[in-house]
């Protein structure tokens, strides 16, 4: 059981951190940026997020 609970506890590591980066590309986004606030930045933001998650675990070399 504890196994399962560390494999889970891993496998959301990754969308959590995509999501911590995506609220930062929000937040620079709209304060910085002056974009409005829409749901359609914020799924923008958050795929940035992945992205940037998928790039640094992975690797490009």
């Amino acid at each position: 059981m504890r196994e399962l609970v560390f494999e889970l506890l891993l496998r959301l590591i990754k969308p959590l951190g995509a999501l911590v980066v995506g609220a930062l590309v929000w937040l620079v986004a709209t304060a910085v940026g002056g974009v409005p606030g829409s749901a359609s930045l914020a799924i923008l933001s958050w795929l940035a997020g992945a992205a940037f998650v998928l790039l640094v675990a992975e690797g490009p070399i």
